[in-house]
Parts: structure tokens; C-alpha cells; sequence
């Protein structure tokens, strides 16, 4: 932290430590004269004395405070960051000590099917592998031969059980990368249970990568280095003051066609439930890249407390050519602020509330969220193809011609993917409807993730999922479940839960209710309650499909739709991006490329989440430090 200013004093260009009480008292030193400036700023400007020599030394003042401020915010990125490295660095250490190499002396020769589902790799066994003799020559069950796991033809008589592998434990720094691989494995993607493929001693540095190069990193090892020649993938966004367009397409034919920035009038809308308004805003500043193609149209969200976050969102955008954007926020006042603002955000605020909610259900935040889904609804009714993104993203390439390529083009929504291949693993942060249909089945996802959410909050909620009510009438009469039923007031992520039982539910064609159970119940046969709420088979289970340059996408067919809107809609699919098109900070979406792996550093996703970026410190300590907020 701390690379050295221009005007030196404070710079901390010497690369020595700051402690924590030094740091802190540069910080009040910073702040303490900061009234008076201000004051003094004030008192020129209303006097229009700008000339005079105490103004000159107060604008000269504060412009050093400025550069001192600048310093100290390095200073305290890099603070955040070292300790984030030491925290995750001791998670390491126990992980490979207690869990893995713990797992090796346990478990060798005891069974491990029943924990591994397969032949290789398991955090179960430790850096021992989990092996029967004779499985790997049938390939129809193991996926390959003795190469592809590593067994060698090793392994338990008629059972799977921990094996020692004389490759692996006889070579000691293989065996140490081997642990600090599963190690990494287990800290870093706490949700994945097992290796996703058989995996092989040769294998571990391709498939666990991101694991392996961490790890390497952290205890001392060359990090990635960009090419001097080339420039940068992250670039900065610039200030607000500049809020400059980027011009360079990302190289791929036809890109150049959605460079928006600059082509477009900015837009200073009223209310969006009133009539006329919402398509006023759909005319300023859509963008319809040729003909016969549809508007295109970028929707973020916020109320004040997210005024930076939507603001760093549009500056990324318009850094790669994208400005055909639009912020909604739930205040007149906060919409005036962002288009008055020296970014000129282009923004509507709006009235709209989730209809019948009960006044102790009717917060704030519920509305924020689930309002993205009641436009994009209303979007899809005027035609427009709309892409929906959190403010905690930002862009290093212009997306379109990645959206725009086979395979991706061929489906109507897309999603981040958030764990696994399955209709209901999504991360909601990112959501593209493109030629998505009036009335179809991707508009009755949304308008389902609504519904739903409309039953959890009513007045009359308590009649249908409450004490005697119809939805937990089956699973109490059999003792699945019992009472008291009484509503969950608020769930993290809400509206990613619902929206995720809805796409489980139309891809399943039956009603899903896994990820949020809306009332609290009492559990008593967890198998029957599954096959009750949940997807059987592997219906929600999502395909492969192969594609270009951005790599493949898992598909599913949307099954569900309103059927009182007359004939059947035409087929619609939902899919998930791959990595080149968007990979989160955490990365546990799978073949995902994390964030916090250094990867992005030599080559960026077009989109770059930074969900889960909180655990290393801050998501702004994150973006400040590598150069994108």
C-alpha cells in the first residue's frame, strides 16, 4: 500500500509498514482541517474574490489535502487487502493441516464411494485417492481409464476405499501441491463437495488452477505480470467529471455496431407509472444497433445509499461504448441529483410499490429489488431487449458480441451461473431477456417471481401458507411437516430465491419450492418433504451446448406458461454464460474464472461480478485497488 505521491511528506513511498495507530492519526490529520477549508472555499466563492490571495492558498491547501486523501486511500486498500491475504492464508494452513492431511491418516482403506461418487480425487481421502481395482477399465461408469484418475489400477478388492498412490506420496513437493490444491479447494469453494470430473496427480494444475496458482502466490511465489506491451484489461472508468466514452470495440466482427456512447440524448424522466413515461424513456435512450434489430436497453437500480455504486456501473459501461442506460430510483429528488450530477446519469424514478403487502411486509428494500423484475416485465411488453445489472459490476470489453454469438443468441434469458448446472443455481445480478415474447414463457418467470412474492407478503398470506392453510395442508396431514407456521418477515437475497424456485418450476413443469419456503415450519421426514417441494429426476438439470470464441452455455427449455392467454407460446429457453462473458469475485458459478484467483489480471471477463468480494476486505477496497472504481 502506499506507492509514493508527487509531493512526497506522506507518500510512505519507502514501502515500510504504517502501523495502525500511525494510520490512523494521518487520517484525523487529513479530516481536521477539512471544515476550515471548506469554510474558507465558501466564503471566496460567495464573494466571487477567487483571485484574491487567501482563496489562492485555500484552493492550494485543499488540493494538497486531496493528494494526501489519495495516499492514505492506497494505504488503507493495501491494509485491507494484507490482512484479507493473512486471514486466508491461516484458513489455509488449517485446512491443509487438520482437514487434509488429517483425512490421509483417517480414512486410508476405509470405504469412500459413498463420500466421493467416483474414482480419483477427494477432499475425503486427503492427498490419498479414492480407487477400486478394475474400475477404471470400464469407462461407461468412471468417464475414462486408469490415466484419468490416477488409480493406476490401485484400489480396494470389490470397493472403493482411500488408497495410497506411490505418485502422489512418494514425491513430496507433488504431494504439497496436491494438499495445498484441496486445501484451496475446500476454503475457497466451500460449496463444491467433490472434484466436479475424475481427476488425475497431471490433472491437479489444469483443473484446480485457480487453487494452486492462489496458493503459490500467497507463500511467496511470482505472481502474473502483464505484458509491457499491452495495455491493460482493467482499464480505470474515469472520474465522474469525465465520465468519457470509450471507442474501441473489443475486436470481434460487428462489434462496433453497439458502440452507443455518444449516439444517444440523455434523459431526465418523471414518474415511470405514468402513462407515456416509461416509453419516453425507451425512445431517449434505447439503442437499436440496425435494422430489423430490437431496442436494446440497460436497466440498474438504486436509492441513495447505491448513488455510487450505479454511478461506477454507467462510467464502466460508457468506458467500453455501452450508454444505452437507464437508472430507476424509487425518489424523485435522488433521480434529480443523478442527472444534475457532473455524470449527467440518465435516470426515472418511480412510485411503484409490491402491490398488497401488508404495512409490516411493505419495506423498503422489497421494493428496491423486486421493482427490476416489474419493468423488465413491462419491457418485454414494449418489445425491448433488456439487460439487467447490479452495481457491483463492472465492464472490461463490450458484451454484445458475446451475447450476440451462437450459442448465446439462440436463448431468450440468460443468467450468471451461481454453483451448479441447474435451473434454480442462478445469480440474479445479471439478467439478459432478449427476443423474449409477449406473453411467453420467459415473461411468465418473471411475472411468476412477482406473484409469488405478491402471495408471501398479502394480508390474506396467513390463509394460504399459515396454520391450516392450503400449502402446508398435504405435508402436515401426512407428518412431513408440522405448525406453527408463521411467515419469514425478510430472507438474504429474496428475490435470487424465488426467482430460482420459479425457473426450477418451468423447467420441471411443476411447482418448486426449495430455495425459499416462505412460512417457518417444523420438519419431521426430510425425504418426503423433499419429493414434495422439490424437483425430481434430473429435470432441472441443465445441457451442454458448445459455442465460439466465448465458450459454451447450459440450457434448459422454459415449459411454463399462463395458459388463459390462449395458444401455447413459442419455445423459449433460459441459459448461463460462460466465463469470458461473466465470472464472479468468489467464482463458485461452475468453470467460472474467480476473481480473487489473479486471473482476471492477464485475461478480464467482458463482465467481472464482484459478488463475494466482501470477505477480502471491502468490495470498494477491491475496485479501488485494481484501478476500477
Amino acid at each position: 500500500g502506499g506507492g509514493g505521491g508527487g509531493d512526497g511528506g506522506d507518500g510512505g513511498g519507502g514501502g515500510g509498514r504504517v502501523g495502525a495507530a500511525e494510520l490512523l492519526r494521518r487520517l484525523w490529520d487529513a479530516w481536521e482541517p477539512q471544515l476550515e477549508l471548506e469554510l474558507a472555499a465558501e466564503a471566496c466563492s460567495s464573494a466571487g474574490s477567487s483571485r484574491g490571495g487567501a482563496c489562492a492558498s485555500a484552493a492550494a491547501a485543499q488540493r494538497q489535502l486531496d493528494r494526501r486523501r489519495r495516499t492514505l486511500s492506497s494505504e488503507r486498500v493495501g491494509a485491507q487487502l494484507a490482512a484479507s491475504r493473512g486471514t486466508e492464508a491461516l484458513a489455509l494452513a488449517e485446512a491443509k493441516s487438520v482437514i487434509v492431511q488429517g483425512n490421509t491418516r483417517k480414512f486410508r482403506g476405509e470405504r469412500c464411494f459413498r463420500r466421493c461418487k467416483r474414482n480419483g480425487a477427494c477432499e475425503h481421502c486427503g492427498t490419498d485417492l479414492c480407487c477400486r481395482k478394475g474400475w477404471d477399465a470400464n469407462e461407461s461408469r468412471s468417464g475414462g481409464g486408469p490415466a484419468e484418475s490416477g488409480c493406476g489400477g490401485l484400489g480396494g478388492e470389490g470397493k472403493h476405499v482411500c488408497t495410497r498412490v506411490p505418485a502422489i506420496d512418494a514425491n513430496a513437493t507433488a504431494r504439497e501441491s496436491f494438499a495445498e490444491a484441496l486445501a484451496a479447494h475446500l476454503v475457497l469453494l466451500p460449496t463444491a463437495r467433490s472434484f466436479a470430473a475424475p481427476v488425475s496427480l497431471a490433472h491437479v494444475a489444469s483443473d484446480l488452477g485457480l487453487a494452486l496458482n492462489s496458493s503459490k502466490r500467497r507463500s511467496g511465489g511470482p505472481a502474473a505480470t502483464e505484458s509491457a506491451d499491452a495495455a491493460p484489461p482493467w482499464r480505470g472508468v474515469g472520474r465522474a467529471g469525465e465520465a468519457f466514452c470509450g471507442s474501441t470495440p473489443d475486436g470481434r466482427k460487428g462489434s462496433r455496431r453497439w458502440l452507443s456512447c455518444g449516439g444517444l440524448g440523455d434523459h431526465h424522466g418523471g414518474d415511470l407509472e405514468a402513462q407515456g413515461e416509461l416509453e419516453a424513456a425507451v425512445a431517449a435512450r434505447a439503442w437499436v444497433a440496425g435494422p430489423g434489430e430490437r431496442p436494446e436497453l440497460v436497466l440498474t437500480y438504486a436509492n441513495e445509499a447505491g448513488t455510487a455504486w450505479v454511478t461506477n456501473l454507467v462510467l464502466s459501461l460508457r468506458s467500453v461504448g455501452v450508454d444505452h442506460s437507464l437508472i430507476v430510483t424509487p425518489s424523485a429528488a435522488h433521480c434529480s441529483a443523478l442527472f444534475s450530477s457532473p455524470a449527467r446519469l440518465s435516470c426515472g424514478h418511480t412510485s411503484w410499490e409490491v402491490p398488497g403487502c401488508s404495512r409490516k411486509m411493505r419495506n423498503k428494500m422489497r421494493t428496491l429489488w423486486y421493482l427490476r423484475h416489474h419493468y423488465m416485465v413491462r419491457l418485454i411488453d414494449l418489445g425491448v431487449n433488456t439487460l439487467m445489472l447490479d452495481g457491483d459490476i463492472t465492464l472490461h470489453g463490450n458484451p454484445y458480441a458475446l451475447l450476440k454469438a451462437p450459442p448465446l443468441a439462440r436463448h431468450q434469458l440468460l443468467y450468471s451461473l451461481d454453483h451448479r448446472n441447474f435451473c434454480d443455481e442462478v445469480n440474479i445480478g445479471f439478467m439478459y431477456c432478449q427476443g423474449c415474447a409477449r406473453r411467453g414463457r420467459a415473461q411468465w418467470v418473471v411475472n411468476e417471481t412477482l406473484r409469488r412474492e405478491r402471495s408471501f407478503c398479502s394480508p390474506d398470506a396467513n390463509a394460504v401458507y399459515g396454520d391450516g392453510g392450503t400449502f402446508f395442508a398435504a405435508t402436515d396431514a401426512a407428518g412431513v411437516t408440522s405448525p406453527p407456521h408463521r411467515p419469514r418477515l425478510w430472507a438474504s437475497a429474496q428475490d435470487q430465491k424465488v426467482m430460482s424456485d420459479v425457473l426450477a418450476s418451468s423447467c420441471c413443469g411443476k411447482d418448486v419450492y426449495r430455495k425459499l419456503i416462505p412460512y417457518h415450519y417444523t420438519l419431521l421426514d426430510k425425504a418426503a418433504f423433499a419429493r414434495h417441494f422439490y424437483p425430481t429426476g434430473r429435470c432441472n438439470e441443465m445441457k451442454r451446448e458448445r459455442g465460439n470464441g466465448a465458450g459454451g452455455c447450459h440450457y434448459a427449455p422454459l415449459l411454463l406458461y399462463n395458459s388463459s392467454d390462449g395458444a401455447p407460446p413459442p419455445p423459449e429457453t433460459m441459459a448461463t454464460v460462460p466465463w469470458r462473458v461473466l465470472s464472479s469475485w468468489h467464482g463458485t458459478g461452475d468453470g467460472e474464472r474467480a476473481g480473487w484467483s489473479g486471473s482476471w489480471l492477464s485475461e478480464p471477463p467482458a463482465f467481472a461480478h464482484f459478488v463475494g468480494g466482501d470477505v477480502s476486505g471491502t468490495k470498494v477496497a477491491l475496485l479501488e485497488a485494481l484501478g476500477v472504481w
